[in-house]
């Protein structure tokens, strides 16, 4: 009787195996790694803000060359007053209006100021160059921590399918078990030893699932699709990871100083400083402007004099088209604008700028001490990752054939059951450790590939 309340409760067991969730289910999209890539990169908001500043640093090469043209301006006035004024015809005073407008267009044209201008363009140009450096430093650590996440995302993947390989291995044997014991060939401490194992590899699979849907909604929201529902999709590498062959520490290194977009940042940011400390020393050269005005005007009391038999001394307002056609004035002039003192102005920007120069000298140093640092790591574990591979690998072969060394003679009775649950542990084990050590390998693959440019395109 008891052998038989056992043997309902291991059926049971069985069946609440078969609701498990599966993995994967079916009918799911599948999202491969350049799909995931691409839709990060154009909807991750810190990329979008590095992007607003590439427009704002190309209008400022726009002005940079502009600087070299003259400066226009146009002004007019008009006013009109209203009172009493003295009429020297008619001597008394008169209630008067008067109407006075003028118009005049000027231009001036800095033909010498130290060669300010020249390098105000060159720090424009070297500041769009920044501002794009940027924008690929920004982009290569946005994707480089969602990379990390999608590769984690992958392993938990990897390990759901381990978990359903060994849940439906100890399904097969409890079901045999459960044969056996209906006829007395096993005891029922090995049956519920059985059981509770399978009890606890499916509360493991829950917990391991229920961490993969959580990575897939942070992936769903780097991506932006917010709309997409967890489980109906799911992610895979979709590419090759390439091995990076016989790749020499030293060749890494060279690479990756070549290709590094925090430290082309940081070469264009010395740049600009440079520039900025020349446009700063222009300052004590003089300038020299050629400056040229026209301008015109018109005022109701303009008029000419005559003498009328009848009204006497009478003047005739002249026509606002005569007026503007013969008050016409032109200049043309040199300026030339020698510094002296400034109350040391010019040579607190000086060292202003040559401290910033420094500034961006020792944090391009900083920048290249972090890749060479960076690179170093990564390809240590790198060939860490390969080498502990290789080993696991060797582990794994050993251990499967003493599982079915151990598995056949358990069938045939020869060994108990203590010893083939130890081969059956050891070899899921191994299983387990083979297949994280493989997604080591092709994490570690890819962000030293990352590092030296080798997926710049991806």
């Amino acid at each position: 009787m008891k052998y038989k309340a056992f043997c309902w409760w291991s059926w049971a067991l069985l069946f609440a195996q078969e609701a498990l969730p599966s993995f994967p289910p079916t009918g799911v999209k599948w999202i491969a790694l350049p799909t995931f890539l691409a839709a990060v990169r154009d909807n991750a908001l810190t990329v979008r803000q590095a992007a607003l500043s590439l427009r704002t640093t190309q209008w400022e090469v726009y002005q940079g060359y502009a600087n070299f043209l003259p400066n226009i301006s146009a002004s007019a006035s008009a006013t009109q007053n209203y009172g009493t004024t003295f009429d020297p015809f008619a001597f008394t005073r008169v209630q008067q209006t008067t109407t006075f407008s003028s118009g005049s267009v000027g231009a001036s044209w800095t033909l010498f100021a130290g060669l300010a201008n020249h390098y105000l363009l060159r720090q424009a140009q070297a500041n769009a160059a920044l501002a794009q450096a940027t924008y690929r430093r920004t982009q290569t650590e946005v994707l480089a921590q969602a990379l990390m996440q999608f590769i984690q995302t992958l392993s938990d993947s990897s390990a759901l399918v381990l978990a359903q390989q060994r849940i439906e291995r100890l399904r097969d044997q409890l079901a045999r078990v459960t044969a056996q014991l209906e006829v007395g060939q096993v005891l029922l401490t090995d049956s519920l030893s059985l059981a509770a194992q399978l009890a606890r590899e499916e509360a493991q699979y829950l917990s391991l699932y229920a961490r993969h849907r959580e990575n897939k909604l942070a992936l769903l929201q780097l991506m932006a699709w917010d709309e997409v529902r967890v489980d109906s999709v799911e992610f895979t590498l979709g590419i090759t990871v390439e091995p990076l062959g016989l790749l020499t520490e030293a060749e890494a290194l060279q690479k990756a100083l070549a290709f590094a977009p925090e430290l082309q940042e940081a070469r264009w940011r010395e740049l600009l400083q440079q520039y900025a400390l020349r446009t700063a020393r222009a300052g004590y050269w003089p300038t020299l402007s050629l400056n040229a005005s026209i301008q015109t005007n018109y005022s109701s009391n303009a008029g000419n004099i005559r003498f009328d038999p009848v009204l006497g001394i009478v003047r005739e307002p002249l026509p606002f088209e005569r007026q503007v056609r013969e008050n016409f004035n032109q200049s043309v002039g040199f300026t030339l604008s020698v510094p002296i003192f400034r109350q040391l102005r010019q040579r607190t920007q000086v060292v202003r700028a040559e401290a910033n120069l420094q500034n961006a000298q020792l944090q391009t140093l900083i920048q290249r001490q972090q890749v060479v640092r960076r690179t170093q790591q990564a390809y240590m574990a790198w060939q860490n990752a390969l080498a502990q591979e290789r080993a696991l690998q060797r582990s794994l072969e050993a251990a499967e054939r003493a599982f079915r060394q151990t598995q056949a003679q358990y069938e045939a009775g020869r060994v108990s059951y203590w010893t083939f649950r130890e081969s059956l542990q050891a070899y899921t084990q191994a299983q387990a450790e083979a297949a994280q050590a493989h997604m080591e390998v092709q994490l570690r693959t890819l962000l030293l590939g990352a590092y030296i440019g080798k997926y710049a395109d991806l």
